[in-house]
């Protein structure tokens, strides 16, 4: 087969192809020549066009600020209304009705819709008032104009020159109109005007620049640049009237717009030029291709004749073609003879119908492919789009239009938060340079709000760039997260941060400021008598009041560290005193329509970027608030040494302790209108070898805090019990002797311990009496307060220390046998506010419950003489005699006996 098969046809049968090919040459190039001129024909002639419409719209805006001025100036000058701004009302309309006539087409619908917009409304503003110019879009209308205007000067050669001249004419114009209310004023801002008529002229000096280098425009162009910059020199004249003012800037503006009508002019003169010149081209050119076209076809047509008959019947051969069966004997002359094209085409036959069935099954196995993917793309729960490179839509899913409705991109990028669509913005980015997927979450607000995890998957289809962007709706997931979260870092009773919240925050805090734990004193006691709600509730409010008066301070963190103690940082609060530190916390709430009192202890730190630091030293603040019985306490290097002290006498009192180094000294009890001694306080003393006298106060508390309270208390109580058996069988065998037991050291072991010593001493309950220290810690523990109950039932005389001082100690009469109250050292001194009236009251309550009262502290002969007025019946204080050794006490009370009262 080869380049042999086609060798015996005649000559005649290349010629015709050859006529064919070149008559199609010539009547595409003639046709495509001719068209090619045509275009540009009608693109001059748009541009043309456009020029009208600029100069049309130019007319209107020029006569509408000259006829704004004229306004201006008929109000300033108080010329008779509309005598000066009638015709250039004329004016703006007529040139309004040109272009509303002339510019339906060649305009873009964005642009007609404005300047309708602007059209409509131009009689209106014209007749309005001088407010209505504010609200003419002069900046739309510039950018039209100056855009139609662009488009003609583009095609000539001039563009360049004409393109700034254009340009400083035109924000020559836009300077006047902004300032044109000034300019026309009575009594102008003359530095303002001033200052603004200097970039005129900067813009006038550039216009004669480029006036001077284009002979086209200097003829009418410069008249009228001379005579606006004679109008604007006298402008600028200091002295210069309002009438002058207004003859002169209108002058200006004018001869400035007479600039552009000329620019306007000279670009039509030059595209009409250019447009006939197309014209006549694209005339010629189509003759020329029709005559080339005729003598052609002619060719054709004659060779065609001669092989009619042949090419029929090599098409009615053709169409008998089978490829199934065996071809038949050639029937065509031997001098035309088409064999080889009948066998070509029978081989043609044969692979077509070899590829028709290969399409087919390629066909079927693709309508399978494309019905998976229609289930996938369908029904997969995902909301999926196909975007193009333009981000234009091709497709998408019916969950996809569940999510946004029948919204472009755009629209639907709009309801991403700022950071859902600058993360969109830069997957997209990504995706297209680096051609990989991307995958992130967005967060859409409003009234759409919910996560998607979103991903983009680029697809290359025909060498253009396509987009898959498919969303899944993580809402559930991400508030299930945040639920977790929150019940992770946050208190549920407060909202407040809890401490592992309150941590987190703090480590992304730039911390520079105070750290505060603030103690609720009575936070438990509100649990005993209402209920963790309602302690929960006044710990929430009094949270609330801080935050609100914290305002005006750059930032801070509030969190609940215990379940009675908040903490919280405040940014830059290191510079206030303690008294302005105290007048954020509100001393009074009202809480379920109750007024109740708060009193807290706050201990505070200065900040240091590690959290563990700041909390150990504001506890230690806190604690010795409490220790110290202080509402407010700073950490500082005073109470580093009193940590330290601390832990040295935690480290000795075990050893002191077991080596009997605590000993116990006796405060004599005196019946105060006698003088007899009828009884001792027991009080712990420790005299440390090397650290010398340590104070009753800090031990005691340094083995309650430590938990060797217990220990210390037996220690005591066996010192006691036997000095009490020492002095059984001796004059002392009639003094009784009081232990404290405060509600850290009322342990079963010690109410077992004074019922087995019943046992051995009988009389020991007529002897020892147990004194309650803190009365306010016993009476919120319900166990304290049973194992008292059984010390009483033991026979054991109960009495109250530091009576008066809070209403435990009164509620603790009610719930206990109580037989003595011991009154408080401030009332005894005078010290605290009505004390007189106090121990009057205690005297009478005490003889009415069949209490014996005990005043402690008595220093003074005055103090004394004070109690026995107020009817109280025992007293203790160093007016008689400090607490003494035993030996000490012994004599004491026999030299007492030996002298008279």
């Amino acid at each position: 087969m080869g380049s042999n098969r086609f060798a015996k046809i005649p000559y005649r049968i290349y010629t015709m192809v050859l006529a064919v090919a070149c008559l199609v040459g010539v009547l595409l190039f003639g046709l495509g020549l001719s068209y090619y001129w045509k275009e540009k024909h009608v693109s001059v002639d748009q541009s043309v066009t456009n020029l009208n419409h600029a100069s049309d719209l130019a007319g209107v805006e020029s006569y509408l600020v000259l006829h704004q001025a004229a306004k201006l100036y008929e109000l300033n000058s108080g010329q008779p209304t509309a005598l000066l701004s009638s015709p250039y009302r004329e004016r703006a309309l007529q040139y309004n009705t040109q272009l509303l006539d002339d510019f339906e087409t060649g305009v873009h619908e964005r642009e007609r819709d404005a300047l309708l917009a602007f059209s409509e409304r131009l009689e209106e503003t014209l007749d309005g008032e001088l407010s209505e110019f504010d609200n003419v879009p002069f900046d739309v209308i510039e950018s039209i104009d100056r855009r139609w205007l662009y488009q003609g000067l583009e095609r000539t050669a001039q563009a360049n020159t004409a393109y700034e001249l254009t340009d400083a004419v035109m924000r020559m114009q836009m300077t006047f109109i902004q300032n044109v209310t000034n300019l026309l004023a009575e009594t102008p801002d003359r530095e303002k005007l001033e200052a603004e008529l200097a970039s005129i002229a900067t813009e006038a000096r550039l216009l004669e620049e480029i006036i001077a280098t284009n002979p086209t425009l200097q003829t009418k162009s410069t008249a009228d640049l001379t005579e606006s910059a004679l109008a604007l020199g006298r402008l600028t004249s200091t002295g210069s009237t309002l009438e002058a003012r207004y003859v002169n800037g209108t002058k200006f503006y004018e001869d400035s717009h007479e600039v552009l009508q000329t620019i306007r002019s000279s670009t039509e003169s030059l595209l009409l030029e250019e447009r006939n010149r197309y014209g006549t081209l694209a005339v010629l050119v189509l003759l020329a291709t029709l005559v080339l076209s005729t003598g052609l076809l002619v060719a054709l047509c004659y060779t065609r004749k001669m092989y009619a008959h042949d090419l029929s019947h090599l098409k009615a051969r053709a169409l008998a073609i089978d490829p199934s069966t065996e071809p038949v004997e050639a029937s065509f002359p031997a001098s035309h003879d088409f064999r080889g094209i009948e066998d070509e085409l029978r081989e043609i036959a044969v692979s077509v119908h070899s590829t028709v069935n290969t399409l087919e099954t390629q066909s079927n196995d693709l309508l399978r492919y494309h019905e998976r993917w229609s289930s996938l793309f369908s029904e997969t729960g995902l909301a999926i789009a196909l975007i193009d490179d333009a981000y234009n839509f091709i497709e998408r899913n019916d969950v996809f239009d569940q999510f946004f409705g029948a919204r472009n991109l755009y629209e639907i990028n709009q309801l991403f938060t700022n950071t859902g669509r600058r993360l969109f913005q830069e997957a997209l980015e990504g995706v297209t340079e680096h051609g990989t997927s991307a995958q992130f979450i967005l967060h859409l607000k409003g009234e759409h709000a919910r996560f998607l995890n979103a991903k983009i998957i680029p697809l290359k289809r025909g060498g253009t760039l396509t987009y898959y962007l498919i969303l899944e709706d993580e809402t559930e997931r991400v508030e299930r997260e945040r639920k977790v979260d929150r019940l992770v870092r946050f208190d549920l009773a407060t909202e407040l941060y809890n401490e592992y919240g309150f941590i987190r925050a703090w480590e992304k805090q730039d911390i520079d400021g105070t750290f505060l734990l603030i103690k609720l004193n009575d936070f438990h006691h509100l649990v005993d008598w209402y209920d963790t709600i309602y302690a929960d509730l006044l710990m929430t409010e009094f949270a609330r009041h801080v935050e609100d008066r914290l305002e005006k301070y750059a930032h801070h963190l509030f969190g609940r560290y215990r379940d009675d103690t908040l903490m919280l940082y405040v940014k830059g609060f290191s510079t206030l005193d303690e008294h302005e530190l105290m007048e954020l916390f509100p001393t009074e709430l009202l809480i379920n329509q109750k007024r109740q009192t708060v009193h807290v202890q706050i201990g505070a730190a200065h900040t240091t970027p590690n959290y563990t630091d700041c909390l150990f030293e504001a506890t230690r603040a806190l604690q010795h608030a409490k220790e110290t019985r202080t509402p407010f306490v700073w950490y500082d290097a005073s109470i580093l040494a009193q940590l330290q002290w601390a832990a040295l006498i935690e480290q000795a009192l075990p050893e002191a302790i077991e080596q009997g180094h605590i000993t116990v000294a006796y405060q004599p009890q005196v019946e105060l209108t006698t003088g007899r001694v009828v009884g001792a306080e027991a009080l712990a003393r420790w005299q440390h070898p090397d650290i010398g006298h340590v104070p009753p106060n800090e031990f005691i508390r340094i083995a309650e805090r430590s938990d060797q309270i217990l220990w210390l208390s037996h220690s005591i109580l066996d010192q006691v019990i036997n000095q009490l058996v020492a002095w059984r069988d001796t004059s002392f065998s009639g003094v009784s002797l009081s232990y404290n037991l405060s509600a850290h050291s009322v342990d079963p072991s010690i109410v077992t311990k004074l019922r087995d010593l019943i046992e051995t001493y009988p009389w020991l309950p007529d002897r020892l009496k147990i004194e309650l220290t803190e009365s306010a810690d016993i009476m919120s523990h319900a166990n304290e307060l049973e194992r008292l109950e059984d010390i009483a039932d033991l026979g054991y005389c109960l009495s109250i220390d530091d009576f008066g001082t809070g209403y435990a100690s009164f509620e603790a009469i009610w719930h206990l046998p109580i037989q003595e109250v011991k009154i408080d050292r401030m009332y005894v001194s005078g010290k605290a506010k009505d004390s007189t009236s106090f121990l009057r009251a205690v005297s009478r309550f005490a003889s009415e419950q069949a209490l014996t009262s005990l005043a402690e502290g008595i220093e003074t002969k005055e103090d004394l003489e004070r109690m026995i007025a107020e009817g109280v019946e025992l007293g203790q204080g160093y007016y008689y005699a400090p607490a003494l050794k035993p030996d000490a006490f012994e004599a004491w009370v026999n030299e007492k006996k030996g002298r008279p009262d």
